[in-house]
């Protein structure tokens, strides 16, 4: 995705492509949060209240950035990208209260919640962004 958004920078700047820009900034920002999660149990002595208070804080980015995403597409009257409403703007829904519930879990010494909130987040994150980025190298070569 990344070498065919600086071979095709022209055409995804332009304003006929703005769905693809859309998909390649998804596609980003969930690499991002994958990579923040990874990083933020990787802090070497960090306690259960850090590591909580992280997740929380990323919960709450990924909600105001969705907001913003949502407003930004009904103002400019931007139909939902490839995928539809699902991949748009349901499946990172359902990753806020993954990521909020983690820090819950965590904050209370409940390990489980790692497999049962961290594990399907990371799964949709990294499903959805693979999806875009195949979609991506799809619709550019059209």
């Amino acid at each position: 995705m990344f070498v065919s958004l600086s071979i095709n920078r022209e055409k995804v700047t332009t304003q006929s492509s703005r769905a693809l820009l859309r998909l390649a900034q998804r596609s980003f920002s969930d690499f991002i949060v994958v990579l923040l999660v990874a990083l933020f149990f990787l802090i070497p002595g960090e306690g259960r209240r850090a590591l909580a208070l992280e997740l929380f804080t990323l919960a709450a980015f990924r909600l105001l950035r969705l907001a913003r995403q949502i407003r930004a597409n009904l103002r400019d009257g931007q139909p939902a990208a490839a995928g539809g409403l699902w991949m748009e703007y349901v499946l990172p829904a359902f990753t806020i209260p993954g990521l909020a519930a983690a820090g819950a879990g965590i904050y209370r010494e409940q390990i489980l919640t790692v497999y049962y909130c961290i594990v399907p987040v990371i799964a949709i994150l990294l499903w959805r962004a693979s999806r875009n980025a195949w979609r991506r190298l799809i619709m550019e070569g059209q």
